[in-house]
């Protein structure tokens, strides 16, 4: 048989090779990465074969940049702000792919059923508001009957979304669940736990901090022996060495700005300089959701007017009669408002109003309306001179960014991507090399902290020439010079680090001496003034946080010391246990109720483990373009996210 297959792949060698070159081109095509430009459905990660697309990230990027204005504000460069927020939205998008590799892995499954459960158990969590979605027995009413009601066009896009977040709710549930169920829990480990938890244990403690201010810098010789002696503890790695070519202002030279062109700027900006009409208005609103009530709150509405244009005080029976909540206590008063801010049925009827004069009933997405205009402000124009120093600034910094960003990119187009110092010195521009640097790192010396370039130089390869980017004070690009393997750096580059850890370590061991000393004659008092803890729950102490602490405070006896022991926060701890109560007796329920919290917290902390090493284990499986992304392993195509980087520039 196998000479006779031989033969026909002899007879049949060439059509045979042309069906071989179609499989591996097609095999080629699947697994490079996508070229030929950035579109929405472009791979940006391959998660154990879960793809994850660029309109997800760009998105995800939006929504975190958005928070980051909020909190930070002007304080951190709109670049750096940027690759933060992306940096976060692609961490939490890979988690999302490493959690249905999980839920695939433990067989969870659901049924529609459920996850419908899952969203009306979501949705009544939200609170009243929504109670209008509910039917009489508390299910979703179908979307065609809300459609109707609502009147709402984002409403479909909501309740997909509230789905989707349902299912990721329900799958986590489900997978939490098999995990626990797979702790096997033994008499002496629920005992324990409900001693823990239950046990009220009444002591005087003293916490003492160590002090490495005290402590002497003993000379690079020690520090050199106490590195050697910590073995990787002072690991760190990959770092890479940037060389930074920078423009300040004080560079460009004169930047001066003439009347001519702030008075051209200003013509330019003039709709933005203004400020537009606006009316102040209050309103009543009787609320609609179908037809039935529509009529019913038009003929109320009605109804009213007729008696608010005899001289009804409006603001009184505002408060009485609105069912807009925001009314009670303001009589229904919107303010001032430009048209932009009011749905367009309301603005439109507004801005037509005389002041004083009372509407007819205004119909909105709402319900039905009643508005009173009480004042009106033209648009209104800022003067030239009012903004022209603050225009003049705008157009100098204009100047000195497009002079920088063209000196730069002079010299990136000089340098290729070849080394920075020849090109700088011939431009005039100011060169840098930093020292090497882990990612992760926010303060590097020689560049500003949050500076954009901290994310760039580990989105960049090895030799590779960075776009001009802000740093607030400067533009700069910088080329990845070298990247140094992970290693124990030089006692040089982390000097800094090693005597705080020495230092610390010193003045544990001198406190420790200390107390070893005063507690000879077996009183805690010498120690300090001591603080009575009454009727504790260990797990709920805050040094308790240690297990050796929670331990010694279930171990010592009534009367006893404890050992002295280490908190997180590296003060020593040590307490007199000066009365015990045992924890009240389990009985069934409160048993089983323990058991499934135990196995929860440790299902929680194995979850947890598993995603942790199925993340650094995917890592180490990039491999040739995206092949081991689309099996087993964590593929980031780098070329596909720059664009993203560059999207607010």
């Amino acid at each position: 048989m196998l000479r006779n297959f031989r033969s026909v792949f002899k007879s049949n060698r060439t059509p045979m090779a042309a069906v071989m070159g179609v499989v591996l081109l097609g095999m080629v095509a699947y697994l490079a990465p996508s070229q030929g430009g950035t579109t929405p459905d472009s791979v940006v990660a391959r998660v154990y074969g879960r793809e994850v697309l660029f309109r997800e990230l760009s998105e995800l990027t939006g929504r975190y940049a958005e928070m980051m204005r909020k909190q930070f504000g002007g304080q951190m460069p709109a670049e750096s702000l940027h690759q933060f927020a992306q940096s976060q939205a692609l961490q939490e998008l890979v988690r999302a792919r490493l959690m249905d590799e999980l839920v695939e892995r433990y067989g969870v499954t659901y049924t529609d059923a459920e996850i419908r459960s899952a969203l009306e158990r979501r949705l009544r969590a939200q609170g009243p508001e929504l109670a209008g979605l509910f039917d009489a027995n508390g299910h979703i009413k179908p979307f065609t009957e809300l459609e109707k009601a609502y009147r709402i066009e984002p409403l479909k896009a909501y309740l997909r979304q509230e789905e989707a977040n349902a299912k990721k709710m329900l799958q986590g549930e489900k997978l939490l669940r098999r995990a626990a169920l797979q702790v096997p829990i033994d008499e002496a480990w629920v005992n324990q736990e409900h001693r823990i938890r239950e046990e009220r244990v009444t002591f005087e403690s003293i916490s003492l901090k160590a002090d490495p201010s005290l402590v002497q810098d003993p000379g690079d010789a020690s520090l050199a022996a106490f590195l050697k002696q910590s073995g990787s503890r002072f690991e760190e790695g990959p770092r890479r060495v940037l060389q930074v070519a920078s423009v300040d202002r004080a560079a460009m030279g004169d930047l001066k700005v003439d009347d001519a062109a702030l008075k051209q700027a200003y013509e330019q900006k003039k709709s933005s300089l203004s400020q537009p009409a606006q009316v102040k208005a209050r309103h009543i609103l009787f609320q609609a959701t179908d037809e039935a009530t529509l009529a019913e709150a038009l003929k109320k509405a009605t109804a009213l007017r007729a008696k608010l244009v005899k001289g009804g005080d409006f603001a009184k029976i505002a408060e009485e009669e609105s069912q807009d909540p925001s009314a009670k206590g303001n009589g229904g008063d919107l303010g001032w408002f430009s048209k932009d801010r009011m749905v367009p049925e309301f603005s439109a009827a507004a801005f037509a109003m005389k002041e004083g004069e009372i509407s007819q009933p205004v119909k909105t997405q709402f319900g039905i309306h009643l508005i009173k205009l009480e004042g009106k402000k033209a648009e209104q124009i800022t003067p030239f001179e009012q903004v022209k120093e603050q225009l003049r600034g705008e157009l100098e910094q204009s100047r000195f960014e497009t002079k920088a960003k063209d000196r730069l990119e002079a010299l990136r187009k000089r340098a290729g991507n070849g080394d920075l110092a020849s090109g700088a010195k011939a431009l005039g521009i100011k060169l840098e090399v930093l020292a090497p640097f882990s990612q992760g790192e926010t303060t590097v010396p020689g560049l500003p902290a949050g500076s954009p370039l901290l994310g760039q130089a580990f989105s960049l390869k090895v030799g590779e020439v960075g776009k001009p980017v802000n740093t607030g004070t400067a533009w700069a690009v910088a080329r990845v010079q070298q990247e140094l393997p992970v290693a124990v750096p030089p006692l040089a580059d982390i000097r800094a680090k090693v005597l705080a850890a020495w230092k610390l370590e010193e003045a544990k061991k001198a406190l420790v001496a200390k107390v070893q000393a005063q507690l000879k004659g077996g009183d805690l008092k010498a120690l300090g003034e001591l603080k009575a803890e009454e009727n504790i729950v260990p797990k709920g102490y805050a040094p308790a946080a240690s297990p050796a602490i929670r331990q010694a405070l279930l171990a010592t006896a009534e009367g006893q010391l404890t050992p002295a022991l280490w908190t997180a926060e590296s003060q020593l701890w040590i307490a007199r246990i000066t009365k015990r109560t045992a924890a009240p007796a389990l009985d069934f329920e409160a048993r089983r109720k323990l058991v499934a919290e135990i196995q929860d917290e440790e299902a929680n902390r194995r979850l947890e483990a598993e995603l942790r090493h199925l993340d650094a284990e995917g890592r180490l499986h990039a491999g040739f373009s995206s092949f081991w992304g689309r099996f087993k392993g964590i593929y980031l195509n780098e070329d596909l996210k720059k664009p993203l980087l560059g999207a607010e520039e």
